[in-house]
């Protein structure tokens, strides 16, 4: 996949699902960002930036930061109220004046942890999950409840931080500029890594493997019709 993107002229890609041993080790040594480079490439013509997110899912609990039970409080689509509920107990709050100093600081702390994991002054935290937006109020709440946390570190710049929202290539180009780089020229402190992630698993030796070879009459026969349905 890499190889294929970076020849259909893409310069960065994002990745989750790799095997949880893998993204400790590469988050001890600050590694989570490298130029993925194929086995026989000697030059790096084939280097694609890449960057591997370094928790357990892709959700809103495990992208903030390493403590689900907080992130999950900045979910703003599990208010009180929602059929969505946070599973470890503690509900979102609407960001109000009067406690929006303090829910600042605490998701801070989470993008500052996150941020140790990484070599430059960038944070990546998507913000959604399977099945999410799909009308217009949990757009509202999300946009509104974080609007106002990045207004409150406009105001107070001894917190040292910024938000915006953003798409995926803005982050990627936040990141070039940080680093002072063209896109599709590997960052200085970035290393370049050759090899692939599978087999995939998720936690507690949970492997994935079985995800493509399982049931495999039932998943031909689903490539067949999906070939007669276009």
């Amino acid at each position: 996949m890499a190889y294929l993107l970076k020849r259909s002229n893409f310069h960065s890609m994002l990745i989750q699902r790799v095997h949880y041993s893998i993204k400790k080790h590469l988050a001890r040594n600050t590694a989570l960002e490298f130029m993925w480079r194929q086995h026989w490439d000697s030059d790096g013509s084939t280097d694609i930036y890449t960057h591997m997110m370094p928790f357990y899912s892709y959700d809103v609990p495990h992208t903030c930061g390493p403590e689900p039970a907080v992130c999950c409080q900045f979910d703003f689509r599990r208010l009180p109220g929602s059929p969505y509920r946070c599973p470890w107990h503690i509900d979102p709050k609407p960001i109000t004046s009067q406690n929006v100093a303090e829910r600042t600081r605490t998701i801070l702390d989470q993008w500052k942890k996150k941020a140790s994991l990484y070599k430059t002054n960038v944070v990546l935290v998507p913000l959604g999950d399977d099945f999410r937006y799909q009308g217009p109020e949990e757009f509202n709440l999300q946009f509104d409840n974080y609007e106002k946390i990045f207004r409150h570190l406009a105001e107070t710049p001894e917190l040292g931080a910024e938000g915006s929202f953003g798409t995926l290539s803005d982050y990627f180009s936040a990141v070039y500029a940080d680093t002072a780089t063209q896109p599709g020229h590997a960052p200085p402190p970035f290393p370049s890594l050759s090899g692939d992630f599978f087999s995939y698993a998720d936690r507690d030796d949970h492997y994935w493997s079985g995800y493509y070879t399982s049931r495999p009459f039932q998943k031909n026969l689903d490539r067949v019709l999906e070939h007669n349905l276009r």
